[in-house]
């Protein structure tokens, strides 16, 4: 059976590993928020150029459909032309007269809406062309931290499972009282059932020891709790 100075020793084993598997499972748990921030960015991006090639695509299917209205209207003001030279009629004149003034108003209403069309798709293309090159130097910038932060994770989890393999290796080695108590506190804590004393500081709440505890504590000769949150003190020096 180990003397309490060992279980001591094996306790500092402990709470180091605990504090070690702690900022690793940081790591793990802010990792995929961050990775699912740079998917959502990844998605907003894509959704601004599918947004501009949307609206380019429109002007176009609009400009082919006045391009077609265009090439009616000439070809009936052509024909309504040709008519006015060949009537003799003042009043059937008159008719293809205003005929001709209302296709002609149209046509120019249509030329001037092409030119709008015209003008619109340039700025659009030139803001997509822009739009696309930031895009893309922001995308490489994104894809290359998302895939660091996979490596670092991958990384995190590696560790993780070899500091929990080498503290499942301690634990038997701990008296079985000691062992069933870090066990209880542990699962109350949540992060150690262990706490390293610096100064007069427990490092498990961070509330002050008074002096003489404090003192038998930096001994490592036997089993202390902390009186605010109930964790056994050890001490260590922090490097």
């Amino acid at each position: 059976m180990p003397t309490v100075e060992e279980d001591v020793q094996y306790l500092i084993q402990i709470v180091k590993k605990d504090m070690e598997i702690k900022e690793r499972k940081k790591l793990t748990e802010s990792v995929p928020v961050r990775i699912k921030a740079i998917d959502k960015e990844l998605k907003r991006m894509d959704e601004d150029l599918n947004e501009t090639k949307h609206v380019l695509d429109t002007l176009e299917q609009e400009k082919r459909h006045i391009e077609m209205d265009l090439k009616t209207q000439h070809s009936e003001l052509a024909k309504k032309k040709d008519e006015q030279r060949q009537v003799k009629d003042n009043r059937e004149y008159r008719a293809i007269l205003a005929e001709i003034d209302y296709i002609t108003k149209r046509v120019d209403q249509e030329e001037e809406r092409m030119l709008v069309i015209l003008d619109e798709g340039e700025a659009r293309r030139k803001e997509m062309q822009i739009l696309n090159d930031k895009i893309t130097v922001e995308k490489n910038k994104l894809l290359a931290e998302k895939e660091k932060l996979q490596q670092e994770m991958q990384l995190a989890n590696d560790g993780l499972k070899i500091l929990e393999d080498e503290k499942i290796r301690i634990m038997p080695r701990i008296s079985e009282g000691v062992r069933r108590l870090y066990s209880r506190i542990l699962v109350a804590k949540g992060d150690s059932g262990v706490a390293n004393l610096v100064g007069d500081i427990c490092h498990g709440c961070y509330s002050r020891v008074p002096p003489q505890k404090a003192h038998e504590v930096r001994q490592n000769n036997q089993i202390s709790k902390c009186e605010v949150c109930g964790r056994i003190l050890v001490y260590y020096e922090v490097t």
